[in-house]
């Protein structure tokens, strides 16, 4: 599905990559977990000034900046930027005519890579804050009828841990 078509650049394949896909987005959003988890009773996620609302208003702002720089590296007409790139290049297997390749990106192509895939994410993430926002305060009452507080305390930590991320 072409919707999805920017998610291609979690296939991109390098050996520093996974720092910046994986392990640096993790151990930030593991910090941030914790601070939430011994600070819980100051900072709000869906009130007024909260997290979510922040945040949301952080990715506004991102969305655009994504999709303009998109744009703009796209149709950037420079042959530096058609270029592979130098040192060990990032690699990403295609199918070609029923055979799969292993084709060495362009700046270009990579960053037009990256661009999509951060709107594609910063859209998904705004969408998931809105819907958190309109049925937080209904759910967060509904889940008091059968959950301890203590639950209802490690249910939004592990929401702001898995958002963070």
């Amino acid at each position: 599905m072409k919707l999805f078509s920017p998610l291609s650049y979690l296939r991109i394949k390098h050996e520093e990559k996974d720092w910046y896909d994986y392990k640096i987005p993790a151990a930030v959003s593991l910090i941030v977990t914790i601070v939430y988890y011994f600070h819980a009773s100051k900072i709000s996620l869906i009130e007024t000034n909260g997290l979510l609302l922040q945040v949301n208003g952080l990715l506004q702002v991102l969305i655009g900046f994504y999709i303009a720089a998109l744009a703009a590296v796209s149709t950037f007409s420079s042959s530096s930027i058609d270029e592979v790139m130098a040192g060990v290049p990032p690699t990403l297997v295609e199918k070609f005519r029923g055979q799969k390749l292993t084709v060495e990106l362009t700046r270009r192509r990579f960053v037009c890579y990256l661009f999509g895939y951060l709107a594609l994410v910063s859209f998904m993430l705004f969408c998931l804050g809105m819907i958190s926002i309109l049925i937080g305060k209904p759910f967060h009452l509904w889940l008091l009828t059968f959950c301890s507080p203590d639950a209802i305390l490690w249910l939004k930590t592990v929401f702001v841990g898995v958002y963070i991320f």
